[in-house]
């Protein structure tokens, strides 16, 4: 079982619209967003109208400073024509089985092109994902038909995360993520 504590996020020196780090997640933070929870991202349109979809995994940079997040061109267009125009994007990360949840706020977000290897990250999620929807008697198959990604469908958006908050239910909810 993977250890799913979170411990403070690193503050960097980058300055609010800057696309630097305002922080940087650390190795838990990391490890708990690729460890196969659910990710939603969220955006807005040019009207301010609320946009989301559920993201076919992530990979973080070692140092925490830059997240990608892989969504279906075919289902989510609208997702991603809005985080083109805004440049910003939240993204929630929760383990179904226990409802442990971060959500990240990010800026500086942009369509980038995959890397070797994303599609293997991409299946190792997805396993993890429904492995974990198993353990709640949610048919495995039901994540994977939300979650897959064709490869030809692969969008990849990267983003630096600007802030993050606690989304567990409880006392905690909503509060921000301290160094």
């Amino acid at each position: 079982m993977v250890n799913r504590a979170v411990s403070p996020i690193k503050r960097g020196s980058g300055k609010p619209g800057s696309g630097e780090p305002l922080f940087r997640l650390g190795k838990d933070h990391i490890g708990f967003m690729e460890s196969g929870v659910s990710i939603r991202a969220a955006s807005h349109d040019t009207q301010n109208r609320p946009v989301q979809g559920h993201a076919g995994g992530c990979r973080v940079a070692s140092d925490g400073g830059r997240v990608t997040i892989f969504l279906s061109r075919v289902k989510y267009p609208l997702l991603l024509d809005a985080i083109r125009r805004s440049g910003v994007v939240a993204v929630s990360f929760i383990e179904p089985s226990t409802n442990k949840s971060i959500q990240v706020k990010g800026e500086a977000a942009e369509l980038a092109q995959s890397q070797p290897g994303d599609l293997e990250r991409i299946a190792a999620y997805l396993d993890l994902f429904t492995a974990d929807l198993e353990r709640i008697d949610v048919r495995a198959a039901l994540g994977r038909a939300v979650l897959t990604i064709a490869p030809a469908d692969l969008a990849a958006i990267d983003f630096t995360p600007a802030i993050a908050f606690i989304q567990t239910p409880g006392a905690k909810a909503g509060a921000p993520i301290e160094a």
